[in-house]
């Protein structure tokens, strides 16, 4: 993943009941190592409170892989009472700033996958899901419309699919604050036959 779309639509399928992959896993809990210790259950509820209760790993997810970590030899382990305390090691440091771009990239898609849920389930007025997610309700409305018009030429022919990339080129290089595209068409290929529908 390497853009702020990809974000959106891992944030958008997450919520929808996708986990995140195993190596992916492990990143965000050495993230999470980095920032202090943590017992293995203490790890499940912090995921769940960053992503509002939409993202809590299994403990059969979570216990089998600090136990790898610790045989990776990326974490140490101190024994507190009767629970198992995990702290990142200097190896699992390293791994962490080797790969930080992409750990950052996956707590960015669990913010965005709770704002997204909160914002859709709010039982509030849009000022107060305004300052809960930090999006606008124009914004909101905005990204939803185009979604939907999207949609609704999903049946174009190739002139018109042509016509709308390049909107949409325009559009992605103004909101990126680059040099747009070029406004004109390109010239048809001549095959302007129609899609079958999906």
């Amino acid at each position: 993943m390497d853009s702020a779309n990809s974000i959106q639509r891992r944030g958008s399928q997450l919520t929808r009941g996708r986990k995140f992959m195993a190596d992916e896993l492990r990143l965000m809990v050495l993230g999470l190592l980095n920032e202090r210790a943590y017992h293995g259950y203490e790890l499940i509820k912090e995921f769940g409170e960053r992503s509002r209760g939409f993202y809590n790993p299994s403990p059969g997810a979570i216990y089998p892989l600090l136990k790898h970590l610790e045989e990776l030899g990326h974490t140490t382990v101190e024994l507190k009472g009767k629970r198992k305390q995990y702290q990142i090691s200097a190896l699992g440091s390293q791994y962490l700033r080797d790969n930080q771009a992409h750990a950052d990239q996956l707590f960015a898609i669990l913010r965005h996958a709770a704002k997204r849920m909160a914002w859709m389930s709010r039982a509030m007025s849009d000022e107060e899901a305004s300052k809960q997610t930090g999006w606008l309700p124009e914004f909101v409305q905005a990204r939803i419309a185009l979604k939907e018009a999207l949609l609704m030429r999903d049946n174009a022919d190739h002139d018109e699919q042509r016509r709308i990339a390049v909107i949409l080129q325009n559009t992605l290089a103004q909101i990126q604050q680059q040099e747009p595209a070029l406004s004109k068409v390109p010239p048809s290929a001549g095959d302007a036959e129609r899609h079958d529908k999906a």
